[in-house]
Protein backbone atom coordinates (compact mmCIF):
# COMPACT_ATOMS: atom_id res chain seq x y z
CA UNK A 1 0.00 0.00 0.00
CA UNK A 2 1.30 3.16 -0.68
CA UNK A 3 2.07 5.65 1.93
CA UNK A 4 1.40 9.44 1.92
CA UNK A 5 3.54 12.36 3.08
CA UNK A 6 1.83 15.01 4.81
CA UNK A 7 1.40 18.34 2.34
CA UNK A 8 1.86 20.63 5.45
CA UNK A 9 5.51 20.96 6.97
CA UNK A 10 3.97 23.06 10.20
CA UNK A 11 2.77 21.62 13.65
CA UNK A 12 4.14 18.13 12.55
CA UNK A 13 3.66 16.08 14.91
CA UNK A 14 7.14 13.52 14.43
CA UNK A 15 5.24 11.26 17.24
CA UNK A 16 2.48 10.46 15.07
CA UNK A 17 3.35 7.04 13.54
CA UNK A 18 2.00 8.47 10.30
CA UNK A 19 4.14 11.35 9.95
CA UNK A 20 7.13 9.12 9.10
CA UNK A 21 5.03 7.56 6.09
CA UNK A 22 6.98 7.82 2.81
CA UNK A 23 8.60 10.85 4.17
CA UNK A 24 11.45 12.34 2.64
CA UNK A 25 9.38 14.91 0.62
CA UNK A 26 8.80 16.32 4.24
CA UNK A 27 12.65 15.40 5.50
CA UNK A 28 13.99 17.63 2.63
CA UNK A 29 12.17 20.40 3.37
CA UNK A 30 13.51 20.17 7.10
CA UNK A 31 16.78 19.86 5.82
CA UNK A 32 16.69 22.57 3.63
CA UNK A 33 14.28 25.29 5.25
CA UNK A 34 14.28 24.64 8.88
CA UNK A 35 17.02 22.25 9.84
CA UNK A 36 16.10 22.51 13.70
CA UNK A 37 12.37 22.15 14.47
CA UNK A 38 10.58 22.19 17.38
CA UNK A 39 7.63 19.89 17.76
CA UNK A 40 5.35 22.01 19.74
CA UNK A 41 2.70 18.96 20.44
CA UNK A 42 5.12 16.87 22.32
CA UNK A 43 7.56 19.61 23.64
CA UNK A 44 10.90 18.23 21.54
CA UNK A 45 13.29 19.52 18.99
CA UNK A 46 14.25 17.65 15.81
CA UNK A 47 17.31 17.49 14.10
CA UNK A 48 18.05 16.57 10.56
CA UNK A 49 21.25 17.65 9.09
CA UNK A 50 24.09 15.22 8.86
CA UNK A 51 26.91 17.62 10.40
CA UNK A 52 24.35 18.65 13.34
CA UNK A 53 23.81 15.16 14.57
CA UNK A 54 27.53 14.27 14.34
CA UNK A 55 27.91 17.48 16.20
CA UNK A 56 25.53 16.36 19.06
CA UNK A 57 26.19 12.82 19.23
CA UNK A 58 30.05 14.12 20.15
CA UNK A 59 28.98 16.79 22.54
CA UNK A 60 28.43 14.19 25.44
CA UNK A 61 28.81 16.69 28.20
CA UNK A 62 26.05 19.10 26.30
CA UNK A 63 23.72 16.09 24.95
CA UNK A 64 22.91 12.77 27.16
CA UNK A 65 21.14 9.55 27.21
CA UNK A 66 20.01 9.35 30.67
CA UNK A 67 17.30 11.23 30.86
CA UNK A 68 15.60 9.07 27.87
CA UNK A 69 15.98 7.96 24.24
CA UNK A 70 13.08 7.80 23.00
CA UNK A 71 10.59 11.06 23.37
CA UNK A 72 8.97 11.82 26.89
CA UNK A 73 9.68 8.16 27.76
CA UNK A 74 11.87 8.13 31.39
CA UNK A 75 14.75 5.66 31.48
CA UNK A 76 15.62 2.37 32.25
CA UNK A 77 18.57 0.46 34.06
CA UNK A 78 19.74 -0.05 30.34
CA UNK A 79 23.28 0.32 28.85
CA UNK A 80 21.74 2.25 26.22
CA UNK A 81 20.41 5.47 28.97
CA UNK A 82 23.61 5.29 30.97
CA UNK A 83 26.56 8.16 30.12
CA UNK A 84 30.48 8.50 31.49
CA UNK A 85 32.25 6.02 33.28
CA UNK A 86 28.88 4.20 33.92
CA UNK A 87 27.88 3.39 30.37
CA UNK A 88 31.39 2.31 29.38
CA UNK A 89 31.78 -0.07 32.31
CA UNK A 90 27.86 -1.19 31.62
CA UNK A 91 29.01 -1.88 28.02
CA UNK A 92 31.66 -3.33 28.14
CA UNK A 93 30.04 -6.39 30.49
CA UNK A 94 27.18 -6.48 27.92
CA UNK A 95 29.91 -6.62 25.18
CA UNK A 96 31.43 -9.77 26.85
CA UNK A 97 29.20 -11.73 24.52
CA UNK A 98 29.96 -10.25 21.15
CA UNK A 99 33.86 -11.45 21.71
CA UNK A 100 35.52 -12.51 18.08
CA UNK A 101 34.97 -16.15 19.28
CA UNK A 102 31.09 -15.41 20.03
CA UNK A 103 30.94 -13.48 16.71
CA UNK A 104 32.46 -16.44 14.82
CA UNK A 105 30.17 -19.11 15.96
CA UNK A 106 27.83 -16.42 15.11
CA UNK A 107 28.26 -15.92 11.40
CA UNK A 108 28.17 -19.95 11.29
CA UNK A 109 24.89 -20.23 12.49
CA UNK A 110 23.65 -17.04 10.37
CA UNK A 111 25.47 -19.11 7.65
CA UNK A 112 22.96 -22.40 8.18
CA UNK A 113 20.18 -20.36 8.90
CA UNK A 114 19.90 -18.56 5.60
CA UNK A 115 20.97 -21.09 3.55
CA UNK A 116 18.25 -22.99 5.16
CA UNK A 117 15.54 -19.96 4.77
CA UNK A 118 16.47 -19.59 1.07
CA UNK A 119 15.95 -23.57 0.52
CA UNK A 120 12.62 -23.16 2.00
CA UNK A 121 11.50 -20.34 -0.07
CA UNK A 122 12.78 -21.49 -3.22
CA UNK A 123 10.13 -24.55 -2.95
CA UNK A 124 7.08 -22.41 -2.82
CA UNK A 125 5.66 -20.71 -5.67
CA UNK A 126 5.35 -17.49 -3.78
CA UNK A 127 6.93 -16.37 -0.25
CA UNK A 128 6.68 -13.74 2.28
CA UNK A 129 10.14 -12.42 2.10
CA UNK A 130 9.86 -10.14 5.47
CA UNK A 131 8.23 -13.46 7.02
CA UNK A 132 10.27 -16.38 5.43
CA UNK A 133 13.89 -14.80 5.71
CA UNK A 134 14.07 -11.18 6.68
CA UNK A 135 12.47 -11.44 10.03
CA UNK A 136 13.12 -15.30 10.39
CA UNK A 137 16.60 -14.91 10.40
CA UNK A 138 17.46 -12.79 13.01
CA UNK A 139 15.21 -13.98 15.05
CA UNK A 140 15.74 -17.39 14.86
CA UNK A 141 20.01 -16.18 15.61
CA UNK A 142 18.95 -13.99 18.78
CA UNK A 143 16.64 -17.21 19.83
CA UNK A 144 19.93 -19.25 19.63
CA UNK A 145 22.33 -17.10 21.10
CA UNK A 146 19.80 -16.63 24.11
CA UNK A 147 18.90 -20.67 24.09
CA UNK A 148 15.12 -19.42 24.05
CA UNK A 149 13.26 -22.83 24.18
CA UNK A 150 11.76 -23.63 20.90
CA UNK A 151 8.07 -23.46 21.82
CA UNK A 152 8.73 -19.94 23.34
CA UNK A 153 10.42 -18.29 20.45
CA UNK A 154 6.93 -16.90 18.84
CA UNK A 155 5.40 -15.46 21.44
CA UNK A 156 8.65 -13.88 22.34
CA UNK A 157 8.80 -12.46 19.11
CA UNK A 158 5.20 -10.88 19.13
CA UNK A 159 5.83 -9.30 22.62
CA UNK A 160 9.17 -7.74 21.48
CA UNK A 161 6.66 -6.24 17.92
CA UNK A 162 4.07 -4.87 20.79
CA UNK A 163 6.96 -3.17 22.60
CA UNK A 164 8.42 -1.56 20.15
CA UNK A 165 5.14 0.33 18.86
CA UNK A 166 5.51 2.07 22.61
CA UNK A 167 8.81 3.36 21.74
CA UNK A 168 6.80 6.15 19.76
CA UNK A 169 5.83 7.91 22.69
CA UNK A 170 4.02 7.89 26.04
CA UNK A 171 0.74 8.13 24.17
CA UNK A 172 1.56 4.92 22.14
CA UNK A 173 2.27 2.64 25.46
CA UNK A 174 -0.85 1.08 25.38
CA UNK A 175 -2.33 -2.06 27.45
CA UNK A 176 -1.59 -3.88 25.22
CA UNK A 177 2.11 -2.60 25.39
CA UNK A 178 2.27 -3.18 28.76
CA UNK A 179 0.89 -6.61 28.79
CA UNK A 180 3.49 -7.35 26.26
CA UNK A 181 6.56 -5.64 28.47
CA UNK A 182 4.82 -7.69 31.65
CA UNK A 183 4.98 -11.05 29.79
CA UNK A 184 8.73 -10.57 28.73
CA UNK A 185 9.65 -10.08 31.96
CA UNK A 186 8.34 -13.05 33.16
CA UNK A 187 9.89 -14.76 30.43
CA UNK A 188 13.46 -13.15 31.36
CA UNK A 189 12.57 -13.93 34.69
CA UNK A 190 12.29 -17.92 33.90
CA UNK A 191 15.50 -17.64 31.98
CA UNK A 192 17.28 -15.94 34.85
CA UNK A 193 16.19 -18.76 37.62
CA UNK A 194 17.15 -21.51 34.72
CA UNK A 195 20.53 -20.46 34.28
CA UNK A 196 20.89 -19.47 37.96
CA UNK A 197 19.90 -23.63 38.99
CA UNK A 198 22.63 -24.23 36.14
CA UNK A 199 25.35 -23.01 38.09
CA UNK A 200 25.54 -20.46 35.24
CA UNK A 201 27.99 -22.85 33.30
CA UNK A 202 25.93 -22.50 29.82
CA UNK A 203 27.37 -20.56 26.64
CA UNK A 204 24.15 -18.69 26.13
CA UNK A 205 24.28 -15.05 26.05
CA UNK A 206 22.56 -14.43 28.69
CA UNK A 207 24.25 -16.73 31.13
CA UNK A 208 27.64 -15.22 29.59
CA UNK A 209 26.36 -11.59 30.79
CA UNK A 210 25.53 -13.07 34.29
CA UNK A 211 29.14 -14.71 34.51
CA UNK A 212 30.44 -10.92 32.96
CA UNK A 213 32.89 -9.07 35.52
CA UNK A 214 34.62 -6.09 35.86
CA UNK A 215 36.78 -4.65 38.72
CA UNK A 216 34.39 -7.21 41.19
CA UNK A 217 31.20 -5.79 39.66
CA UNK A 218 28.83 -7.30 37.38
CA UNK A 219 25.32 -6.78 35.79
CA UNK A 220 22.61 -6.49 38.48
CA UNK A 221 18.67 -8.37 38.16
CA UNK A 222 17.29 -5.18 36.71
CA UNK A 223 20.37 -4.03 33.93
CA UNK A 224 20.02 -7.73 32.97
CA UNK A 225 16.64 -7.39 32.08
CA UNK A 226 16.25 -4.32 30.12
CA UNK A 227 19.53 -5.77 28.16
CA UNK A 228 17.86 -8.41 26.97
CA UNK A 229 15.05 -6.33 25.64
CA UNK A 230 17.23 -4.09 23.94
CA UNK A 231 19.11 -7.08 22.04
CA UNK A 232 16.03 -8.51 21.32
CA UNK A 233 14.66 -4.91 19.86
CA UNK A 234 17.42 -3.70 18.15
CA UNK A 235 19.08 -7.17 16.84
CA UNK A 236 15.77 -7.99 15.09
CA UNK A 237 14.39 -4.73 13.93
CA UNK A 238 17.09 -3.56 12.51
CA UNK A 239 18.13 -6.68 9.93
CA UNK A 240 14.82 -7.34 9.70
CA UNK A 241 14.59 -4.23 7.81
CA UNK A 242 17.85 -3.70 6.23
CA UNK A 243 17.17 -7.44 4.91
CA UNK A 244 14.02 -6.79 3.77
CA UNK A 245 13.99 -3.31 2.11
CA UNK A 246 17.72 -4.18 0.76
CA UNK A 247 15.98 -7.19 -1.45
CA UNK A 248 12.82 -4.76 -2.58
CA UNK A 249 15.24 -2.18 -3.71
CA UNK A 250 17.36 -4.96 -5.56
CA UNK A 251 14.05 -6.14 -7.18
CA UNK A 252 13.36 -3.37 -9.13
CA UNK A 253 17.00 -3.14 -9.75
CA UNK A 254 17.87 -6.00 -12.07
CA UNK A 255 21.28 -4.72 -13.03
CA UNK A 256 22.19 -3.46 -9.51
CA UNK A 257 20.95 -7.27 -8.39
CA UNK A 258 23.29 -8.80 -11.17
CA UNK A 259 26.20 -7.02 -10.41
CA UNK A 260 26.13 -8.83 -7.12
CA UNK A 261 26.16 -12.21 -8.21
CA UNK A 262 28.63 -11.44 -10.97
CA UNK A 263 30.92 -9.88 -8.57
CA UNK A 264 30.36 -10.95 -4.95
CA UNK A 265 33.19 -8.67 -3.71
CA UNK A 266 30.76 -5.63 -4.18
CA UNK A 267 28.53 -7.33 -1.37
CA UNK A 268 30.10 -5.60 1.47
CA UNK A 269 29.66 -2.25 0.06
CA UNK A 270 26.04 -3.01 -0.99
CA UNK A 271 25.40 -3.80 2.44
CA UNK A 272 26.21 -0.20 3.73
CA UNK A 273 24.08 1.37 0.84
CA UNK A 274 21.07 -0.89 1.82
CA UNK A 275 21.39 0.20 5.65
CA UNK A 276 21.88 3.75 3.99
CA UNK A 277 18.81 3.78 2.38
CA UNK A 278 16.75 1.87 4.81
CA UNK A 279 17.48 3.37 8.13
CA UNK A 280 15.61 1.05 10.40
CA UNK A 281 15.80 3.26 13.68
CA UNK A 282 13.60 6.69 12.72
CA UNK A 283 15.51 8.67 15.55
CA UNK A 284 16.93 8.48 19.09
CA UNK A 285 16.91 11.59 21.62
CA UNK A 286 19.34 13.21 23.63
CA UNK A 287 18.79 15.38 26.32
CA UNK A 288 20.25 19.49 26.93
CA UNK A 289 22.43 19.70 29.93
CA UNK A 290 22.86 23.51 29.22
CA UNK A 291 20.92 25.89 27.13
CA UNK A 292 22.40 25.04 23.31
CA UNK A 293 22.07 27.88 20.39
CA UNK A 294 21.74 26.95 16.64
CA UNK A 295 20.76 28.20 13.93
CA UNK A 296 19.26 31.40 15.78
CA UNK A 297 16.83 29.10 18.33
CA UNK A 298 18.00 28.25 21.88
CA UNK A 299 17.53 24.54 22.82
CA UNK A 300 16.81 24.65 26.51
CA UNK A 301 18.48 22.80 29.39
CA UNK A 302 16.64 19.70 29.82
CA UNK A 303 14.68 19.94 26.52
CA UNK A 304 14.79 16.54 24.36
CA UNK A 305 16.37 17.01 20.80
CA UNK A 306 15.36 13.92 18.09
CA UNK A 307 18.20 12.86 15.82
CA UNK A 308 16.59 11.74 12.71
CA UNK A 309 18.80 9.62 10.69
CA UNK A 310 17.43 8.49 8.00
CA UNK A 311 17.16 12.47 7.03
CA UNK A 312 20.72 12.83 7.36
CA UNK A 313 21.43 9.38 5.52
CA UNK A 314 19.92 11.41 2.43
CA UNK A 315 21.64 14.90 3.29
CA UNK A 316 22.33 16.22 0.00
CA UNK A 317 25.49 18.24 1.33
CA UNK A 318 26.81 14.95 2.77
CA UNK A 319 25.64 12.34 -0.33
CA UNK A 320 25.42 12.70 -4.08
CA UNK A 321 21.91 11.93 -5.50
CA UNK A 322 20.95 10.53 -1.80
CA UNK A 323 17.44 9.44 -3.17
CA UNK A 324 19.47 7.41 -5.59
CA UNK A 325 19.58 3.29 -4.31
CA UNK A 326 23.39 2.84 -5.43
CA UNK A 327 25.30 -0.74 -4.83
CA UNK A 328 28.39 1.58 -6.24
CA UNK A 329 28.60 4.54 -3.97
CA UNK A 330 32.28 5.20 -3.10
CA UNK A 331 31.99 5.90 0.67
CA UNK A 332 35.76 7.09 0.48
CA UNK A 333 34.49 9.91 -1.34
CA UNK A 334 30.74 10.83 0.44
CA UNK A 335 29.82 10.07 3.86
CA UNK A 336 29.24 6.84 6.20
CA UNK A 337 25.45 6.57 7.16
CA UNK A 338 24.69 7.22 10.83
CA UNK A 339 21.99 4.23 10.93
CA UNK A 340 24.01 2.47 13.63
CA UNK A 341 24.59 6.20 15.47
CA UNK A 342 28.40 7.76 16.14
CA UNK A 343 30.47 8.21 19.32
CA UNK A 344 30.02 5.90 22.62
CA UNK A 345 26.40 4.60 21.72
CA UNK A 346 27.50 3.33 18.27
CA UNK A 347 25.25 0.16 18.14
CA UNK A 348 26.79 -2.59 19.75
CA UNK A 349 25.47 -4.83 17.08
CA UNK A 350 26.42 -3.75 13.76
CA UNK A 351 28.99 -5.73 13.28
CA UNK A 352 26.26 -9.07 13.32
CA UNK A 353 23.45 -7.19 11.47
CA UNK A 354 26.17 -6.73 8.53
CA UNK A 355 27.01 -9.99 8.74
CA UNK A 356 23.05 -11.03 8.22
CA UNK A 357 22.52 -9.00 5.65
CA UNK A 358 25.47 -9.86 3.73
CA UNK A 359 25.09 -13.59 4.47
CA UNK A 360 21.56 -13.07 3.01
CA UNK A 361 22.40 -11.35 -0.08
CA UNK A 362 25.10 -13.90 -0.88
CA UNK A 363 22.79 -16.79 -0.72
CA UNK A 364 20.08 -15.13 -2.26
CA UNK A 365 22.39 -13.92 -5.06
CA UNK A 366 23.61 -17.02 -5.55
CA UNK A 367 20.54 -19.33 -5.96
CA UNK A 368 18.01 -16.33 -6.93
CA UNK A 369 17.98 -15.36 -10.32
CA UNK A 370 15.11 -12.83 -9.79
CA UNK A 371 12.70 -11.50 -7.01
CA UNK A 372 9.31 -10.02 -8.36
CA UNK A 373 6.27 -9.14 -6.92
CA UNK A 374 3.53 -10.45 -8.42
CA UNK A 375 0.91 -8.77 -9.75
CA UNK A 376 -2.00 -7.10 -7.88
CA UNK A 377 0.35 -7.41 -4.68
CA UNK A 378 2.26 -4.67 -3.18
CA UNK A 379 5.02 -4.41 -0.44
CA UNK A 380 3.76 -2.92 2.86
CA UNK A 381 5.30 -0.63 5.24
CA UNK A 382 5.23 -0.17 9.19
CA UNK A 383 3.93 2.67 10.46
CA UNK A 384 5.65 4.52 13.12
CA UNK A 385 7.66 7.17 14.47
CA UNK A 386 10.72 4.67 15.97
CA UNK A 387 11.23 2.46 13.41
CA UNK A 388 10.74 2.06 9.78
CA UNK A 389 10.77 -0.75 7.46
CA UNK A 390 9.21 -3.66 5.18
CA UNK A 391 5.76 -5.21 7.22
CA UNK A 392 5.03 -7.30 3.93
CA UNK A 393 6.64 -7.97 0.88
CA UNK A 394 4.82 -11.03 -1.55
CA UNK A 395 7.72 -11.84 -4.02
CA UNK A 396 7.97 -14.86 -6.28
CA UNK A 397 11.42 -16.26 -6.92
CA UNK A 398 12.87 -17.39 -10.20
CA UNK A 399 15.77 -20.11 -9.16
CA UNK A 400 18.85 -19.75 -11.35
Amino acid sequence: MANKCPVKFENVDFCAPSTHDNPYEMYDYFLEHEPLYFDETNGVWEVFRYDDIVTIERDTETFINAEGVRPNIPPDPGMIYQDGEQHSKQRALVSSGFTPRQMRKMEDRAREIVIELVGSMLQKDEVEIVADLAGALPARLIADMLAIPEEKRAAVMTWINQIIVGGCGPEYVTDEVNDAFENFCMHHEEMYQDRIAAGCKGSDLLSIWMNAEIDGEKLDESQLLFEHVLLNVGGAETTRSAIAGGLHQLSLDQKQYDALYEDPSLIPNAVEEIIRWVCPFVNMYRTATRDYEMYGKVIKEGEQVGLTYPAANRDPRKFKNPHEFNIFRDFSKEARHLSFGLGPHFCLGASLARLEVRLSLEEMTKRVKAIRVPEGKEVEYVSSSFTRGLSKFPAVLEAR
